[in-house]
């Protein structure tokens, strides 16, 4: 009988993880282990640092010593999304992985993800479950993850989408495009509402923590909440008709519990009056005028 060689299933498929980075030194050797540490072997990381001068360089040099499968460079850019477009157009394998240098993932994450694509191959991207840990590590909470069945229509009340839980076939990214690279904060957001938008039936989930999604003061979640705040709505008008106000009244609330005492109360309201002018041609009839009255004189 001819040996045709080894069937689909026993060949083990290259997985590509990317990982942008900036100073963070503080946690860019657990990421990078995390990633190369895991039970599954055939695995790449393509580091793409934008020009860090905190010691991350010093970090991946020690790395790569010990990780053969570690490629990384180092050069400015032009933020997050501008150092993955570019470390994915350096991926060898057919699955990607995306994971931030202050993340980590769960030890079978990739195995995991390996064996739902070999099982489901008409699937372009798959997601998980994901925690909240803090700069030491401590577990602060599940992320907020729904199933893909729940459809487009779900985003406008938040992202369900844990970021560093998700991989998707390289096939995905050629047919879909770069990451938007204008988006100061949520190109990752506008990233999954592009996939469900074009590939809604093809995106799986895997019932089981993939990875820890890091919140510290330096992270863009934190550091950025009113980019995040007016991207995420003008998202929301873009793909699903319009953008609700709670993006709004989420932030507004946080600024307001957390305001200095040298800011006086006019200037809260004033800076409420600006974002809701900026951003009130996104929202429906009516609400952006509910915002002033809640959130002004």
């Amino acid at each position: 009988m001819a040996n045709f060689g080894p069937t689909q299933m026993s060949v083990s498929p290259l997985v590509s993880v990317v990982m942008p980075s900036f100073n963070q030194a503080r946690f860019i050797n657990e990421a990078v282990r995390s990633v190369l540490d895991q039970s599954y072997a055939s695995v790449e990381l393509i580091v793409c640092d934008g020009g860090s001068s905190d010691g991350t360089l010093e970090i991946l040099e020690r790395l790569n010593e010990q990780y053969k499968n570690l490629r990384w460079q180092s050069e400015p850019d032009n933020g997050p999304a501008d150092g993955l477009n570019k470390a994915i157009q350096l991926c060898r394998g057919t699955i990607v992985g995306w994971l931030n240098s202050d993340d980590v993932y769960a030890q079978d994450a990739i195995k995991s993800v390996v064996a739902f694509f070999d099982e489901n191959q008409d699937s372009l991207m798959v997601y998980g479950q994901g925690d909240h840990i803090d700069e030491v590590g401590v577990h602060l909470g599940v992320y907020p993850t729904s199933s893909p069945e729940k459809g487009l229509k779900a985003f406008e009340n938040g992202c369900f989408i844990c970021q560093p839980t998700v991989f998707f076939k390289r096939s995905m990214y050629a047919l879909l495009g770069p990451i938007n690279e204008t988006l100061k904060t949520t190109f990752d957001f506008e990233y999954w509402m592009r996939a469900f938008s074009s590939f809604e039936g093809r995106i799986g989930f895997i019932d089981k923590k993939l990875a820890n999604s890091r919140l510290h003061g330096q992270c863009i979640t934190r550091l950025q909440r009113l980019d995040v705040a007016t991207e995420s709505l003008k998202l929301c008008a873009q793909y699903l008709g319009h953008g609700g106000s709670h993006w709004l009244v989420s932030y507004f609330e946080e600024v307001r519990s957390l305001k200095d005492r040298n800011w006086p109360d006019h200037e809260f309201e004033h800076h409420c009056r600006e974002v809701i002018h900026s951003v009130e041609n996104h929202m429906n009839e009516g609400e952006a005028q509910a915002l002033l009255k809640q959130f002004s004189s």
